[in-house]
């Protein structure tokens, strides 16, 4: 999917409104139960949609994509 941002701010925001409201039930994993080599899985703290990071990480991501590309624009904290 195209990033949100770069159809403007007011459809970037109502997309991660959607989000948002889309993440609300989604089923959460718990990366102590997963088997070694699997990938982790963090929520993004502004949309709470699932960040899917390779077992090697070296830095926890706080932000999706779409969220990340919003934060640097400015359009959210």
């Amino acid at each position: 999917m195209a990033l949100a941002a770069a159809i403007g701010r007011k459809q970037a925001l109502a997309a991660r409104k959607r989000r948002q409201e889309e993440n609300e039930t989604r089923v959460r994993f718990n990366n102590d139960d997963r088997c070694a080599g699997s990938p982790f899985h963090f929520d993004c703290t502004s949309c709470s949609a699932d960040i899917i990071v390779p077992e090697n990480y070296t830095r926890k991501p706080d932000l999706c994509a779409e969220c990340d590309l919003l934060k640097r624009l400015g359009w959210i904290e």
